[in-house]
């Protein structure tokens, strides 16, 4: 049983977005335990077994405010593999949601985020007909909070103070941003695709 059929087919043909199945929980796993993936996710559980995995993935299953998705990485010299998760969640009423993603630290720097956003933002306001999607990354992350800024032209909408309590007991302060539906299709629409087109014309 999966949480819903949707695939979402990449027009650059780099990645392909997959319901969640059991077939990757040993992938999810690692993913959410990477000391990589850590560094920003500093919440329990500190490290998640496949068994785990798999209860997470079926817990989800019934629930009608969430859509998750695996990233499948289709490498030009090689199998697919494990790319990622990445989804929309806390789908309201009022036409909103919030997003987030973590890329398979092996996979860093080849622009997996902007593909994967860019066919989620697809679905949530193309397919989803929602009107506003929300990002919250830590302040600290700069690598994100760059590219939220300068890659999709999302707003930083507020700083949220003491945000999170970490498995150390200390605070940590978040950055929200959002993308509203009118400026996806009026700017962040074109400005990930022409990053797509530039990696690809790369060769990357």
């Amino acid at each position: 049983m999966s949480q819903h059929n949707i695939i979402l087919e990449s027009p650059w043909k780099r990645i392909r977005l997959v319901p969640p199945s059991a077939e990757y929980d040993e992938d999810f796993a690692y993913n959410f335990s990477h000391p990589i993936s850590r560094r920003y996710l500093r919440y329990p559980p500190a490290s998640m077994s496949t068994e785990e995995a798999r209860l997470l993935r079926e817990k989800r299953i019934p629930m009608q405010d969430r859509n998750d998705f695996h990233i499948l990485f289709l490498q030009n010299d090689g199998p697919t593999r494990y790319g990622g998760g990445i989804g929309c969640f806390h789908i309201n009423d009022n036409l909103s949601c919030e997003s987030g993603i973590i890329v398979h630290p092996e996979l860093h720097g080849k622009n997996i985020a902007t593909e994967a956003f860019y066919l989620v933002f697809k679905f949530i306001f193309e397919e989803r007909r929602l009107h506003r999607v929300s990002l919250i990354t830590g302040e600290d992350n700069v690598g994100m909070r760059g590219w939220l800024e300068n890659v999709a032209g999302a707003r930083l909408e507020r700083s949220i103070r003491d945000a999170w309590k970490e498995m150390s007991g200390k605070f940590r302060g978040a950055k929200a941003y959002a993308i509203l539906e009118e400026e996806w299709r009026g700017n962040v629409k074109q400005r990930l695709e022409d990053r797509m087109n530039k990696v690809i014309a790369r060769g990357e």
